[in-house]
């Protein structure tokens, strides 16, 4: 899905908690927003298009994550988490040279094929 930096930081919020709807909230709105390192003027931006993707509804005054958009959200935190965990075994992958058997233990590690405390186990 190809979102805004701020749509992905305001579906991220509503995943952890609802915010005060800006059409309902006004000041409460703003202050909650601000609370939580949003910009309230880019929130009411942001709001109609992510309601229009169906990410978000607004409900009783409130902003919430709908279930799709919750997917969405971990979808992208999850992708992001494999991504890092490849970036970790192709940089132990570069230094199999000096270290095989440390290279190779973290990329069994990344892989998921032992646990940690197999790979700090005795060699």
């Amino acid at each position: 899905m190809d979102l805004t930096d701020a749509q992905w930081r305001l579906l991220a919020q509503l995943a952890v908690a609802a915010l005060p709807d800006p059409g309902s909230g006004g000041r409460q709105h703003a202050r909650a927003a601000a609370a939580r390192g949003l910009d309230p003027d880019q929130v009411c931006v942001d709001v109609p298009v992510l309601a229009w993707l169906r990410l978000l509804k607004q409900r009783d005054g409130w902003l919430v994550v709908t279930e799709l958009g919750a997917a969405v959200h971990y979808r992208r935190v999850a992708e992001a988490s494999e991504l890092r965990l490849s970036d970790v075994a192709r940089f132990a992958e570069s230094g199999e040279a000096a270290a095989p058997h440390f290279a190779l233990t973290v990329r069994r590690l990344a892989q998921g094929s032992i646990s940690l405390a197999e790979a700090l186990g005795p060699v």
